[in-house]
């Protein structure tokens, strides 16, 4: 199976199918609405691909932090709901399966809700970005729809290679812009968890080099009530970008191979040690 599945490959023309269908229903869509809804179409469809090939033993499998497949796909589509419901496309959906409902439902229900979420988004107007949507997690937090949907994107693709890890096939990072989106959606939200479980750091700055496809420098703030410029600079962090977006998923550990630490230690280990707390299970 795992052969099988290693073959099917997004074809050629992905892209432009993406695109037709967030276009659908109000074309042309919005550049920035576009570039927000291509890559969550991408990675739900890849997902999707990948769940079609499941045979039913394989969902009640555990797989990463879930009880089994099933679950995984319940999970993800209880946090596409609270977005969905923020854009009004929870409206047009059935909420809630039956527990006894088919693997076929579950995955039927997960891939309707997210290809009405599209339709949504897509038909909206570029204001809507700006407006507040509830973000997955442990804690309760609402954030502008633009970096909901980027949540999104992270977490479909985090939960399309725990079943790629299932299934003994290689990983599939997602294109180096959308990576680097997603490390700088959690380095915003990064300050204010340092403060939320006591470890921030007022007026110290880590300097943070994300290397590889999606890389680049930045300056993050250890304490939600500390600026970036005119704080003291206490550690330096260098990481891939792709494996910084994984240990925020809490794929890996708090400082896996690969990690380059220097400056204060303490700052670094606070750094680290919250940014792998911050993923959506």
């Amino acid at each position: 199976m795992g052969g099988e599945l290693a073959d099917r490959r997004p074809p050629p023309e992905l892209r432009a199918r993406v695109l037709a269908a967030a276009r659908a229903a109000r074309p042309p869509c919005d550049a920035e609405i576009e570039g927000l809804l291509a890559p969550y179409v991408a990675q739900v469809a890849a997902f999707d691909r990948l769940l079609g090939g499941l045979a039913g033993p394989l969902w009640l499998r555990p797989v990463g932090p879930h009880a089994s497949v099933r679950a995984l796909v319940t999970h993800l589509r209880a946090n596409d709901t609270m977005v969905a419901a923020a854009t009004g496309a929870g409206d047009r959906i059935v909420r809630r399966g039956r527990p006894d409902e088919s693997t076929v439902d579950v995955r039927r229900r997960w891939r309707s809700q997210a290809d009405e979420l599209v339709r949504t988004v897509a038909a909206a107007e570029p204001p809507a970005l700006d407006r507040p949507a509830p973000l997955a997690g442990r804690a309760p937090a609402w954030r502008p729809l633009r970096e909901a949907l980027t949540q999104r994107v992270f977490e479909t693709w985090i939960h399309a290679d725990d079943v790629r890890t299932l299934l003994a096939l290689p990983p599939e990072p997602p294109p180096p812009r959308q990576l680097r989106r997603i490390a700088d959606f959690a380095l915003r939200l990064l300050p204010a968890a340092m403060d939320a479980a006591g470890r921030g750091r007022p007026h110290q700055v880590l300097r943070l080099t994300l290397t590889g496809p999606g890389g680049g420098e930045r300056l993050v703030a250890l304490s939600a009530a500390t600026p970036t410029t005119g704080s003291t600079v206490v550690a330096e962090v260098t990481v891939a970008a792709e494996l910084f977006c994984r240990l925020v998923a809490g794929r890996v550990g708090t400082l896996p191979a690969g990690v380059s630490v220097g400056g204060d230690p303490r700052a670094a280990a606070d750094f680290l040690g919250v940014a792998a707390t911050m993923g959506c299970d």
